[in-house]
């Protein structure tokens, strides 16, 4: 082929592309996201070996009357308007929230759910779901629960004295509030 040729075929319409399956790059993507799409709501420490069925979700405690009903000593956590946790003033104005949920929005949603014979509350300003009846101490000051978070049960302890769940920091908003919810379940005021 001479250069008279190639600047031939430069000048023709480009066809190319005419004849091209319209189908070819449907399915490309299908299966590309399959652990890609991870809660950034849920800790990767958090551990997920929950059977629930080996677990009382209504213990003796967990009925009309709940907060006086726990067999532990309680009553000792928040009334503060500020939590007392050492990471909590920075940690918070960093999240954009100046306070967490108070015990009466908290005490009120276990009320509720008692009343309406169900198993959790949604933790307030989450997608956490509390197993309330799963709140244990485990000290004078720690606890372990359950919460269900994008379709997984985690069981989880809390230290409500330092703020911690599972020995760590919150690392965001969402795991101060089901701190904050944990521990008023098992010593706070009602």
């Amino acid at each position: 082929m001479g250069s008279g040729d190639r600047m031939a075929s430069r000048d023709k319409p480009a066809t190319r592309d005419l004849n091209r399956d319209g189908n070819r790059s449907l399915n490309r993507d299908v299966n590309r996201d399959v652990n890609r799409n991870i809660s950034r709501d849920v800790n990767r420490n958090w551990n997920r070996n929950v059977n629930l069925n080996n677990v009382n979700l209504y213990p003796g405690w967990a009925r009309p009357g709940w907060g006086v009903a726990r067999p532990w000593n309680y009553g000792w956590y928040g009334g503060w308007s500020t939590p007392t946790w050492g990471w909590w003033g920075a940690r918070a104005a960093a999240w954009g929230v100046a306070t967490l949920a108070t015990a009466a929005i908290i005490n009120d949603a276990v009320d509720d759910a008692v009343d309406d014979h169900t198993s959790y509350i949604v933790v307030p300003n989450t997608n956490y779901q509390l197993l309330y009846g799963t709140v244990q101490p485990s000290s004078s000051d720690s606890v372990s629960f359950v919460v269900q978070a994008d379709g997984n049960d985690y069981q989880l302890t809390a230290n409500c004295n330092q703020g911690t769940i599972n020995g760590q920091e919150p690392s965001n908003a969402s795991e101060a509030e089901l701190l904050n919810a944990a521990c008023q379940v098992a010593y706070g005021s009602v």
